[in-house]
C-alpha cells in the first residue's frame, strides 16, 4: 500500500446522484436458484433466517450479493421485499410452497415467485389501459434511471385531474414507454407484445409502427375525443362470464357489451343505474361482477 502525502482531488457527485443516494429504495428484489427443489428450499430457509437479523440498509447489500451467486440453475425463486421483516415473510411463503411440493408460485400480490425452467424462456409485454395508475408516470423509475426521467420530462404531459380521460391517457402511455426504456437498458427484450385498450397504441409503438412523438399525439387525441364525446352518467363493469352468458344478463336493460376481454370476462357499459341492476342480477346468478 502506497500512501501519498498529496491530497487526492475528489470528484463531487452531481445533483442527481446526491438525490438518489439520499432516498431509500422502495423495495428490494431477492433472487435465488438451485439445481433441485430440496436445495432451493434449503437456501430459501437459510436466507429467511439471515434476513431478519439485517437492518433496512443492509437489505440492499444482501440483494446485490445473492444476485452475484446466480448460476442459471433450473429451480428459481424471487421475492419483492419492503423491509427485512417483509423479506422473511415472503421467503417463508416460497418455502411453504416448496415444502408442499409446488414447483410454481405466482403470488396474487406480486411479491413471491417460484418457477422451474425447462428451456429458453419467451418474454411477452402487456401494456396497460386507462384503469392503471393515478400518480405521476414512472415516478419510481425516474428517480433511478435517467432515460425514464428524460422521456417523461420531454413529453410535456397535461396536468389537472389525473383520472380525467384527456389527462390520463397520454400520461399512462408515457409511463409505459419510460418503463420500456428501462427494460431495454437492462437487456430485457420481448418476443411479443399486446396492449389492453389504450395499451394497444403502446404495443404498436413497441412493434415499430409509430415513433414516440406519434404515440403521444395519438394518445392525446384519443383522450380528448373520448372526453368530448363521452356521455355523462355512464359506467363500465367487468362480468366474469363468457359473452353469451353476459348477453343474457343484459335482457331488458339499456346496457351493451363494451369489450370482450376473454372467455371468462366480458365488459358491459351503459347508464350507471342500469349497469348496477345488471350487476345485481349477475350476483344473484353467482357471477359477481365489478365496476
Amino acid at each position: 500500500l502506497v500512501v501519498s502525502g498529496e491530497e487526492t482531488p475528489r470528484r463531487s457527485p452531481d445533483a442527481r446522484t446526491r438525490t438518489i443516494a439520499a432516498r431509500a429504495q422502495n423495495v428490494e428484489l431477492l433472487v435465488l436458484d438451485a439445481d433441485t427443489p430440496a436445495e432451493l428450499a434449503e437456501r430459501v430457509q437459510a436466507l429467511a433466517a439471515q434476513v431478519i437479523r439485517l437492518s433496512y440498509a443492509q437489505l440492499g447489500d444482501l440483494a446485490a450479493s445473492i444476485y452475484t451467486e446466480l448460476g442459471d440453475r433450473p429451480y428459481r425463486a424471487a421475492v419483492v421485499a419492503r423491509s427485512p421483516e417483509d423479506a422473511e415473510r415472503q421467503l417463508l411463503r416460497v418455502h411453504a410452497a416448496l415444502q408442499a411440493g409446488e414447483s410454481r408460485l405466482y403470488a396474487a400480490d406480486g411479491r413471491a415467485f417460484l418457477g422451474h425452467v425447462r428451456g429458453a424462456a419467451r418474454v411477452g409485454f402487456l401494456f396497460p389501459g386507462q384503469g392503471t395508475g393515478r400518480g405521476r408516470p414512472a415516478e419510481a423509475l425516474r428517480r433511478r434511471f435517467t432515460q425514464a426521467d428524460r422521456i417523461v420530462t420531454e413529453a410535456a404531459l397535461p396536468t389537472g385531474d389525473v383520472v380525467a380521460t384527456e389527462v390520463a391517457q397520454p400520461r399512462i402511455v408515457t409511463g409505459s414507454v419510460a418503463g420500456l426504456s428501462v427494460l431495454s437498458a437492462l437487456g430485457i427484450e420481448a418476443d411479443v407484445a399486446v396492449g389492453h385498450s389504450l395499451g394497444e397504441l403502446t404495443a404498436l409503438h413497441w412493434a415499430g409502427a409509430m415513433d414516440l412523438s406519434s404515440l403521444l399525439r395519438m394518445a392525446a387525441a384519443r383522450g380528448r375525443t373520448m372526453a368530448e364525446h363521452g356521455r355523462p352518467g355512464g359506467t363500465m363493469a367487468g362480468v366474469p362470464a363468457d359473452p353469451e352468458t353476459a348477453r343474457r344478463l343484459l335482457s331488458g336493460e339499456p346496457v351493451v357489451i363494451g369489450g370482450y376481454n376473454s372467455q371468462r370476462q366480458t365488459v358491459i357499459s351503459g347508464p350507471i343505474d342500469a349497469v348496477e341492476r345488471v350487476l345485481e342480477r349477475a350476483e344473484a346468478a353467482g357471477i359477481p361482477g365489478k365496476r
